[in-house]
């Protein structure tokens, strides 16, 4: 159970990293120091899971993703340890921020879910934890969402990153669906599954609705 172990230190990493982040921000832009205590916790929020995202992304597609291409192997302490760290960023939002739209805390609150799910899953044998798998891959992607998501609170041009990130989470999201859809077999735990990512998939369209609009 060593990935719960990577789960607490990686939340406490997150919540000390708040206070280093804001430092950054307040010495480096204009904007942060006038903000709402809240918005700032959301501004830091948004770019520690950018930057956390970006670095995970990363590390899966040089570990995880190429044994599952190639081999066909899923490495069920390697998968748990990586989500373990993915989802301690929802969770440490949770806490941090106040003000959180509902639809993204119903989305941080599947996601806890599912990881309580992943952490019994052997995701060999177990086509409902692949699936899991590929929706998380798939969605560190878009990490330049949650940079612009923060960024545009305190920098004063960040209309091309919005730009680039309406396509980029477009991109991500289709990947996605698309993948969910051809990798699905039926089995007892799939409406449980897709129930909880119905949850996320709808913060997914409101936010690439505002992306768009």
């Amino acid at each position: 159970m060593m990935f719960i172990v990577t789960f607490i230190l990686s939340c406490t990493l997150l919540y000390f990293s708040y206070t280093h982040t804001e430092n950054y921000l307040k010495f480096n832009t204009g904007k942060f120091e006038a903000l709402p205590v809240d918005r700032k916790h959301y501004v830091v929020k948004n770019i520690n899971k950018g930057v956390y995202l970006a670095l995970l992304l990363v590390f899966a597609t040089i570990t995880v993703i190429p044994d599952i291409l190639i081999r066909d192997t899923w490495n069920n302490n390697l998968i748990k340890h990586i989500a373990s760290m993915y989802v301690s960023n929802d969770v440490v939002g949770l806490y941090m921020v106040k003000n959180l739209p509902t639809s993204t805390r119903i989305h941080h609150t599947a996601s806890i879910i599912l990881l309580t799910i992943a952490w019994s899953v052997d995701f060999q044998a177990n086509n409902v934890g692949q699936l899991l798998v590929m929706y998380t891959y798939f969605s560190a992607l878009a990490f330049p969402v949650n940079l612009y998501l923060g960024g545009r609170l305190c920098y004063k041009e960040t209309k091309w990153l919005k730009n680039i990130c309406k396509y980029i989470y477009l991109l991500s999201c289709l990947c996605n669906w698309t993948t969910q859809l051809k990798m699905y077999i039926p089995s007892e735990y799939a409406m449980t599954y897709f129930g909880l990512i119905l949850l996320i998939v709808t913060d997914d369209l409101i936010l690439l609705n505002w992306l768009w609009s």
